[in-house]
């Protein structure tokens, strides 16, 4: 496919316009398939939990058209050097309006904008992974632009099920090893517990830190978890569910809803837990609760990366429909950066 260059006066130009939170929960409504990272909650709660400011845009085409999609930065401020900022899983482009990866002169634009705001706003150092699929002519068209691939950036990559269908029909896509482990633990007699947030991540803390420490990964840092409880918004849900049995609870889940879609964050289970399949059933019950709370798309929260061999068999197994993304970038606009 021929690329049409930026100079191109048959180009619409599209810029980036600072976004109040109406005109973006009004666009956001419009974005099919939102990821949790491009959520204005999400930027709040890392704005609140760690050291990052979140800056929102609304892309426009020319400067006063109509808008196209969203973009949201985490800036990192360098004293004296300006801003290092991140864009996970962005931007975002509503429902019809445009599709980047379709058509490339709508690329360079769109991150000729990106650059342009670099400038603007003192970014000297973008770490970009952006929300388009693997295309070896994307990928070089990003080059052109300046934007290098980073070898050691993770790809993302995860699976989302159909939450629109009947529970019979999304039960009956999981594997059939994956609904014997669920029939076991409904036989089993597992009930579910969903306590209020302030006890609920009490115990979240205290469990997932420890299994942290025990079994030596990082995660989601649990101050985060907390400040993602913590936020509300037309289009935001924060869910944490237990599983019991007996008295006893053996399983832990938080899911968070964003836009269309509802996102696996973490997980708990006891060692009795996993004898009982409560990872399964708690799962299954997150699943007919985000839909009956009007969620199209469950997302199992990541494939591959650092997700071990064990957990991503498990999560294969609800046979939900597979993506990947193009991977990490980097752009300067300084030199010496480059």
């Amino acid at each position: 496919m021929r690329i049409r260059r930026l100079e191109d006066k048959t180009i619409p130009p599209y810029r980036l316009v600072a976004a109040d939170r109406e005109t973006w929960d009004r666009c956001w409504a419009q974005v099919q398939g939102s990821p949790l990272y491009q959520s204005w909650e999400y930027g709040a709660a890392r704005h609140h939990s760690q050291l990052f400011r979140p800056e929102r845009f609304v892309i426009r085409r020319g400067a006063e058209g109509a808008p196209v999609g969203l973009l949201q930065v985490l800036v990192y401020a360098v004293p004296l050097l300006g801003g290092v900022a991140r864009i996970s899983r962005g931007p975002v482009f509503l429902n019809g309006s445009l599709s980047p990866e379709q058509a490339p002169e709508d690329l360079e634009a769109v991150f000729g904008a990106i650059r342009a705001a670099a400038r603007r706003q003192r970014w000297r150092l973008i770490r970009i992974a952006p929300e388009l699929p693997p295309s070896d002519e994307t990928t070089a068209h990003l080059g052109r632009l300046g934007f290098k691939r980073r070898l050691e950036g993770m790809a993302v990559a995860s699976a989302v099920i159909d939450l629109a269908r009947p529970p019979e029909e999304i039960r009956a896509g999981f594997h059939s090893k994956w609904r014997n482990l669920l029939n076991k633990s409904e036989k089993i007699g597992l009930t579910l517990e969903s306590p209020p947030l302030p006890a609920a991540l009490a115990f979240l803390a205290r469990e997932y830190e420890s299994m942290q420490r025990d079994k030596g990964f990082q995660g989601v840092p649990t101050g985060l978890l907390r400040q993602m409880a913590a936020q509300e918004g037309p289009r935001w849900a924060c869910r944490l569910l237990f599983a019991r049995h007996a008295q006893d609870r053996c399983g832990m889940v938080m899911v968070v809803g964003h836009g269309d879609t509802c996102t696996y964050l973490v997980g708990w289970t006891s060692e009795p837990g996993r004898a009982l399949q409560a990872n399964s059933f708690l799962l299954w019950q997150a699943m007919l609760l985000f839909r009956t709370l009007g969620y199209r798309f469950f997302d199992v929260g990541g494939l591959g990366g650092r997700t071990t061999e064990g957990v991503e068999h498990f999560k294969k197994r609800l046979q939900g429909r597979e993506y990947s993304l193009i991977g990490e970038y980097s752009y300067s606009p300084l030199p010496f950066l480059k």
